[in-house]
């Protein structure tokens, strides 16, 4: 699932499209853990160096005001509330040019 990265819109902009240039999170849905990359943890294959992604919340420490957003109908108990670090924001990014439209065995 794709969430904003402002714990004060998650719940709003939750079905809203996705601008190519946005910073997003992205949850994985069984365990509601966010994903996240790591500059450390670089692996080079057929593509170049790539960064591992994996599941975990870089959440800052300060409590949120959950209840009071639940309470004025701004949140639901399902949407993580807490701010993450750089380490969890990813972007979509669009092909630079039509010719990496191909099938990977072409590239």
């Amino acid at each position: 699932m794709i969430d904003h990265i402002d714990p004060n819109f998650r719940f709003e902009m939750q079905g809203e499209i996705v601008k190519s240039s946005d910073p997003i999170l992205i949850r994985h849905v069984q365990t509601s853990v966010f994903l996240g990359a790591d500059e450390n943890s670089k692996y080079k294959n057929d593509f170049g160096s790539e960064n591992e992604v994996f599941c975990y919340n870089h959440s800052t420490l300060n409590k949120s005001q959950n209840l009071y957003m639940e309470n004025v109908g701004r949140l639901s108990s399902d949407v993580p509330s807490k701010f993450q670090e750089d380490r969890n924001v990813f972007f979509i990014q669009h092909a630079t040019d039509a010719s990496y439209g191909r099938a990977l065995e072409d590239l």
